[in-house]
């Protein structure tokens, strides 16, 4: 049985997808990293499509090439706001007060 151990979750291309980053490890066995792709499908909200999973030693590899990376491209901002497609499905209920009167 794997044990997660949730790292972050990345904004997607567009409001309907994200990446999310998982430590996965299997008792005793040294943990590696897990990069997921998940899409929003309406009601039966984020599903994982894609998997990709490093070995232990493939880690500071993924590290070095990102440093890699051109540094406008590394640090660049995403212009949309990536929540407010798959948020718009949430229905937000009024909250409500019991008053006591005596």
């Amino acid at each position: 049985m794997d044990i997660e151990k949730f790292l972050a979750s990345l904004v997607g291309d567009d409001a309907m997808t994200r990446v999310e980053v998982v430590q996965v490890a299997q008792p005793g066995q040294t943990p590696t990293l897990e990069i997921r792709l998940e899409r929003h499908a309406g009601d039966l909200g984020w599903q994982t499509h894609r998997r990709i999973r490093l070995a232990a030693g493939q880690i500071g590899q993924l590290r070095e090439a990102l440093n890699m990376m051109d540094v406008d491209a590394r640090d660049a901002r995403i212009a949309h706001n990536p929540r407010t497609e798959a948020d718009s499905n949430v229905v937000m209920l009024p909250l409500v007060r019991k008053s006591s009167s005596i």
